[in-house]
């Protein structure tokens, strides 16, 4: 297949010429639809059951933050790397809010953000002061200073907890209780969502270059920073608006598309980001250029060569 000169451009488009996340639609939901690139980018094909004409969508991956691929989607090799290429992170998407990902190209070319998380992570202190900033944002508090790790993390239980009990009185959902197993709409529409935000927050790590292994409240899972990030905004933003759709038909159609709205006017992604940025700023080096460690706690010019006789 010949590409387009367009197509043969984008190619060779340096990652930090790419648009930045914060200005990235938040995210493109698909199913049953098959995805391949063709001549001037990566499109989408579907049809409906007895049709033979296939409906056609072009997929601007370089401006999309999370692509979500639902039930009945393929994507071939080409448009993955394009998508990975683009700085867009894809989700496969399964039953019971069951997700994998996939790795975007970072949006730097630096590795400081790395370097500060992992001097994050290996201080238990650092990483103290680092919890209390994200249970702030969680709670919307002012001031969390002279709180303990262990009292903001019950107060964490008990906020999730009368939240659940408030917003099932509210929306008549009787002796609702949180089963990420259950098929009913409140729980998979949280499945849902939470899986949403986890894209959001995984295009986030991955525009820097962190890990999401490696979080601060949470630890041990693959997941763990993501869950940090998310966690941010399901009292306020998520957990609301599943509650609101308990008696839709088509309840999870209508949480996405509300879930994408609330996702553009309340800035997640930038705000992802953001805080990002603002627990592992502390911690960043105080060069970003390539250079070589040297012994005896300095470092050297790196792409020199040190071999001359």
């Amino acid at each position: 297949m010949a590409y387009s000169d367009e197509a043969l451009a984008f190619a060779t488009i340096p990652v930090n010429h790419q648009i930045r996340l914060e200005d990235r639609i938040s995210y493109l939901y698909l199913e049953y639809a098959t995805i391949r690139q063709d001549r001037t980018g990566v499109v989408a094909y579907s049809s409906e059951e007895g049709e033979n004409i296939a409906h056609t969508i072009q997929i601007p991956v370089a401006e999309i933050a999370v692509i979500v691929l639902g039930p009945g989607t393929s994507i071939s090799h080409a448009a993955m790397t394009s998508c990975a290429r683009a700085g867009a992170t894809v989700i496969f998407g399964g039953g019971g809010g069951l997700t994998s990902y996939t790795v975007a190209t970072p949006l730097t070319t630096s590795s400081k953000w790395a370097i500060a998380q992992a001097r994050l992570v290996s201080n238990e202190a650092r990483q103290r002061d680092a919890a209390k900033i994200l249970y702030k944002k969680q709670f919307g508090l002012d001031d969390v200073d002279g709180m303990s790790i262990a009292v903001m993390r019950g107060m964490e239980g008990r906020t999730m907890r009368n939240l659940y009990r408030d917003l099932a009185k509210r929306y008549k959902v009787p002796g609702f209780h949180r089963d990420t197993t259950a098929k009913d709409n409140v729980n998979a529409g949280l499945n849902l969502a939470n899986s949403i935000l986890y894209g959001c927050a995984a295009a986030a790590c991955a525009a820097i270059g962190v890990s999401p292994a490696l979080g601060v409240i949470h630890r041990g899972d693959q997941r763990s920073l993501l869950f940090d990030l998310a966690d941010t905004y399901k009292p306020s933003l998520s957990i609301p608006i599943v509650f609101k759709h308990a008696h839709d038909l088509e309840a999870l159609a209508e949480i996405r598309r509300e879930l994408r709205s609330a996702l553009v006017g309340e800035r997640v992604l930038e705000g992802m980001l953001a805080t990002l940025m603002e627990i592992l700023s502390p911690h960043l080096p105080s060069r970003d250029d390539d250079r070589l460690i040297g012994g005896r706690n300095h470092e050297v010019a790196g792409h020199t060569q040190y071999g001359a006789d």
